[in-house]
């Protein structure tokens, strides 16, 4: 836990500019200054997709 913290601290900090996870690391995430989502294994279900992708499928809309 206390290392995916870091990594996830250094990546909306901007000291690292690239970071892979699991969908599970995306769950609630908000870095507004991503602007791309790249997908190795895509869902299945396009809302499960949706909510991958965050913001930036939504290009900042609610």
């Amino acid at each position: 836990q206390r290392e995916r913290e870091r990594a996830l601290g250094d990546f909306k900090s901007g000291r690292i500019s690239v970071i892979i996870g699991t969908d599970v690391l995306g769950r609630g995430i908000d870095v507004p200054a991503v602007t791309h989502v790249i997908n190795y294994d895509a869902p299945g279900d396009i809302e499960d997709y949706t909510h991958r992708i965050g913001r930036t499928g939504r290009a900042g809309h609610q």
